[in-house]
């Protein structure tokens, strides 16, 4: 590496080092205290290179025009058609060398820079909710959630002494309340599902509880086994004779009281078969309240609940999500039903766990052919099961308490109206909203392979293309720009052989400023061809994106040409 080589790369690398430092200074004395709360570091360290990245070009043209102009050596300047190709030619890899650093701090530190601003931002948020939480469980005597959300606020501020007090105050409360005997049957996820008694297995427990005189049991299931098989001959002697034997005998009160609880089962055992399974939820909650130990009980409880799973989900389950949202402001068009154009909003969509996807403040809206307004709905929560969104969020003690979809206009057009189907994965919509409103995180190959979901969603991809095809020309703006200002300020250094005129010291603070402007309307200028190509013109991502690079690669050329016919002019 030559000398004029080191300077230019340490002009670089000095201006560069400068732009990173103003842009820390200007990232702590413009931080908004109060959204970063405790991640002020967090925020600082993203916004600080977002600004880098941002003003990398003009930091680099700079350091360029100041080292071609003032620190070069005049005398080896060459004006031979060869000498001056090898000159062209080591600017051209010095501009290349830019170009690439700037591809990379364009694709990989700028995402991260931008998700770790976005992040001190969305952590406060969380935090804050938090402690709302923590609190309004606490009026509510609702223990246990108030301490989870403590503890997770302590795992995001493990230094706040003034919580770990309020912690182990609530962990007390708690504490006495789970003295207090409890009758509620076990509602974990980790309870393994059980299955419906076959048909084999009720005509068994009917005749046992028979021959064992208990004709109270053994009509109850003879009448479950018979809506499995209501003709078979068997069973329906076999219930007949116990009907009769219970005719003949005076019940006591413990009998009543059994052939009650049995018609109750049989209820909820009914609800099962309609397919009811929260009415069957409920029914056998109910009588778990006052019956915990009967073991059928628990069973038909544990399998209305699995059942319930499949169409509903809890709020407790809701009151726990505090995640950081994945995506937020998501409108898509879900052209599931014919007939009807869909528009569906989320407010945002939080994820729990791998395929876990929690969704809050839904709106939609259903268009006729016609162009009318057929319905109008909204519902608080939702929960994704694959490509199924559930709107029913159930109270486990209270059914009154539920909440459903409201319907502002028009009815459901389909049942139930809970459950909705979605042709988008809620993995695609996170992708999709991230890569519209946040374009710059998402990987470049990744954001360009969601394109194809656009058209699902029936949005629309021009903004989107817009800012892919601007990042894909970045690297290739940034070897023009470098390349020309090495040229030029070459060409100024051979103005003169020894001192600089002093005016040129006293603009160097101003340079920034002066590069600028012309970088920008550089910029903008190929903004506005962009937005031609795929707006006016028509064209789609692909043929946009080589025809852009076409354009740059006829400047770059105009420049090689300029760069070799002015040093080749100075011969005389």
């Amino acid at each position: 590496m030559d000398r004029d080589t080191r300077a230019i790369i340490l002009a670089i690398t000095g201006f560069l080092g400068i732009g990173l430092l103003y842009a820390f200074l200007s990232a702590y004395f413009f931080m908004p205290v109060l959204r970063v709360g405790n991640y002020k570091a967090l925020w600082i360290i993203g916004a600080s290179l977002e600004t880098f990245v941002t003003h990398f070009i003009t930091l680099t043209a700079v350091g360029m025009i100041l080292a071609t102009s003032l620190w070069v050596e005049g005398e080896t300047l060459q004006y031979s058609i060869k000498d001056a190709l090898q000159q062209i030619r080591k600017l051209f890899f010095i501009s290349l060398g830019a170009a690439c650093l700037y591809g990379i701090f364009q694709e990989g530190v700028l995402p991260w820079a931008t998700q770790m601003k976005q992040s001190a931002l969305r952590k406060t948020q969380i935090a804050n909710e938090l402690k709302e939480k923590a609190f309004a469980s606490e009026r509510k005597k609702e223990y246990s959630n108030a301490r989870f959300y403590l503890e997770y606020y302590l795992t995001l501020f493990p230094k706040d002494e003034l919580v770990r007090p309020l912690l182990d105050k609530i962990r007390e409360k708690e504490r006495e309340q789970q003295v207090k005997p409890s009758v509620q049957p076990q509602e974990a996820p980790t309870i393994l599902g059980l299955t419906q008694l076959s048909f084999q297995d009720l005509l068994n427990k009917a005749t046992q509880y028979y021959q064992e005189q208990d004709f109270v049991a053994a009509e109850h299931f003879a009448l479950m086994a018979l809506k499995l098989k209501p003709n078979h001959p068997a069973l329906l002697r076999l219930l007949a004779s116990a009907q009769n034997s219970l005719s003949r005998i005076r019940l006591t009160p413990d009998q009543e009281t059994r052939r009650a609880l049995f018609q109750a089962k049989q209820q909820g055992y009914e609800y099962l078969k309609q397919g009811d399974s929260i009415s069957a939820y409920y029914h056998f909650q109910d009588l778990a309240k006052h019956h915990p130990k009967d073991g059928e009980i628990a069973k038909y409880l544990q399998l209305a609940y699995e059942e319930v799973k499949k169409k509903a989900f809890f709020q407790d389950e809701v009151s726990l999500v505090t995640g950081e949202p994945l995506a937020s402001e998501v409108f898509f068009k879900n052209s599931f039903r014919e007939g009807l154009q869909e528009f569906l909003y989320f407010s945002k969509i939080i994820a729990t766990g791998p395929g876990s996807y929690y969704v809050f403040d839904i709106e939609g809206i259903g268009i006729d052919p016609s162009g009318k307004v057929s319905y109008q709905f909204k519902a608080p929560f939702g929960k994704f099961i694959d490509s199924t969104l559930l709107m029913h969020c159930l109270n486990r003690k209270d059914p009154s308490l539920s909440s459903r979809p409201t319907y502002i206009l028009g009815d459901p057009p389909t049942e139930p109206a809970t459950i909705l189907p979605l042709k988008l994965k809620p993995q695609d919509l996170v992708s999709l909203a991230r890569l519209i409103h946040s374009p710059s995180v998402i990987p470049f190959a990744t954001a360009v392979s969601l394109l194809e979901i656009f058209p699902i969603a029936s949005i629309e991809p021009l903004p989107v293309v817009h800012s892919l095809l601007m990042r894909l020309q970045g690297p290739f703006t940034c070897l023009n720009v470098s390349l020309l200002v090495l040229i030029l300020g070459r060409l100024l250094k051979s103005k003169y052989y020894t001192r600089p005129p002093l005016i040129s010291y006293l603009s160097i603070p101003f340079l920034p400023v002066l590069f600028t402007v012309p970088i920008s309307l550089y910029e903008y200028e190929f903004s506005i061809l962009v937005s031609i190509l795929i707006d006016k013109v028509g064209l789609g991502f692909l043929t946009a994106g080589a025809t852009l690079l076409g354009i740059q690669g006829i400047i770059l050329v105009a420049i090689l040409f300029f760069g070799v016919q002015s040093f080749t002019r100075e011969i005389s």
